[in-house]
């Protein structure tokens, strides 16, 4: 299975219009499959009620690309009128889309129609998609998305000027992060991680990650800048050290606990202390990766910053270890019958708008978010900040679910095929907003 099988989508639809340079076939440059293609191809992540991806209908734009990657267009234009060779879509090119990607696309469309603003909405058969995207996270589970092929892999030397201490100055803690999120960011990326004592190979991009940019840098070494930790409304550095901010956060969410729940014991048992440290960890991960990483992070102060949203993440977290652990009991109290192999199961049941959502817009996302956030590397750039966010809107698209879908239905037989459906397609958000989390150093909890 592909790691990236987005990438792989975007690769196929500009296979599709464009083409290399006849006198350079073999030479052409190769357009990364996670590569920005501008306004051409737009997936689609909220309104997909709209359309799966559009693309650019309008040919010139087309050109442009092809002039800048030593491309071509494949199709000649089409019209006896200027109006109409501008225009990238016929008749006869939206009916030969259809079948080629019918017969050699990794999932082949449904249909391509206009929409407004000279694009063209194009939706994808759901079964291919749903059918691929559950078994590879059944298959792959933690390694679902990570790259496997170390011999096409291109070599990185990473450095780390930072200690590793729980009271450390947060600037030094957030460095110190950023370094390990890298790490695990590279699993699902084209680079390896080579020793420190072969980053002298010219071959090798050795990477730095630094509180400043250095004023001279040498050939092949790329400078990562961790911006600085502030405090609010004065911007000047914060003096918190990183023990006490966990612990000030900490404190945050269980004020937020009590307030939510009404009573005033919340953390003085072993078990919610456990719970608030993680919240904590997580609120002050979420306050220092937020931003880009170059940008300076501001700290918290006064709960008037986003410890609802490190909560609300991990609140949705226990949810689903809380309906897969709900679901597995009553298994065993013989309510529900076992989960069969998921290729017994009808992926028709999964298509609706709400499940295509997460299947679709996060589900089949996620490896192509997690590569993503690496491809202006080379640049002194990473976007984990991406990835931060990507986890706030997935677990706000599940909670919309939640809060519209009853997963854990009567145990009668003929709601047992829609039940065993969506327990698969709740394991499946749970592994991959576990390995988001697992990314970003945040662990999951499993109650609240």
């Amino acid at each position: 299975m592909l790691p990236n099988p987005k990438g792989q989508l975007t690769k196929q639809l500009l296979d599709f219009f464009t083409q290399p340079l006849d006198h350079e076939e073999n030479e052409a440059k190769i357009v990364q499959p996670f590569q920005r293609c501008g306004d051409l191809v737009h997936f689609q992540h909220d309104s997909l009620s709209v359309c799966d991806v559009s693309i650019m209908g309008h040919r010139i734009n087309w050109e442009h690309f092809c002039l800048k990657n030593q491309l071509k267009m494949r199709w000649e234009k089409k019209g006896n009128n200027e109006a109409q060779a501008k225009v990238l879509f016929h008749e006869e090119l939206v009916q030969k889309l259809l079948e080629e990607s019918n017969e050699t696309w990794l999932f082949p469309l449904e249909s391509a129609l206009p929409m407004p603003k000279e694009r063209y909405a194009l939706r994808f058969q759901r079964i291919p998609i749903i059918r691929y995207v559950l078994g590879a996270i059944m298959e792959q589970g933690a390694d679902y998305g990570k790259h496997k092929d170390a011999t096409v892999a291109r070599p990185l030397s990473i450095t780390l000027e930072a200690a590793d201490c729980n009271d450390q100055e947060l600037r030094y803690f957030r460095q110190y992060r950023l370094y390990h999120i890298l790490l695990r960011l590279i699993a699902y990326s084209d680079w390896n991680v080579v020793p420190a004592a072969k980053k002298a190979d010219n071959k090798i991009m050795n990477m730095r990650i630094q509180l400043q940019r250095p004023k001279k840098q040498k050939d092949n070494t790329v400078t990562i800048v961790c911006g600085p930790v502030l405090e609010p409304g004065k911007k000047t550095a914060t003096n918190l050290k990183s023990g006490s901010y966990m612990a000030l956060r900490s404190n945050d969410m269980i004020l937020m606990a009590m307030h939510r729940n009404g009573v005033r014991d919340i953390g003085n048992n072993k078990r919610d202390a456990m719970l608030m440290e993680s919240l904590g960890s997580a609120a002050v991960v979420v306050d220092l990766f937020e931003v880009r990483h170059a940008s300076a992070a501001t700290v918290v102060r006064n709960s008037s910053g986003c410890s609802k949203g490190a909560a609300f993440i991990l609140y949705n977290s226990a949810r689903l270890e809380t309906l897969l652990r709900s679901f597995n009991a009553q298994v065993k109290a013989g309510v529900y019958q076992p989960l069969p192999p998921l290729n017994e199961i009808d992926f028709s049941l999964l298509e609706d708008d709400l499940d295509w959502q997460l299947i679709y817009g996060y589900l089949l996302a996620f490896p192509h978010v997690a590569e993503s956030t690496l491809v202006q590397l080379q640049r002194g750039l990473c976007g984990v900040h991406t990835l931060v966010h990507f986890i706030a809107d997935m677990a706000r698209q599940f909670s919309r679910y939640y809060r519209n879908k009853q997963v854990l239905l009567q145990g009668r037989d003929q709601l047992t095929p829609v039940l065993h459906a969506r327990v698969y397609l709740i394991k499946a958000v749970r592994e991959v907003l576990n390995a988001s989390l697992a990314i970003m150093g945040i662990k999951p909890v499993t109650y609240m």
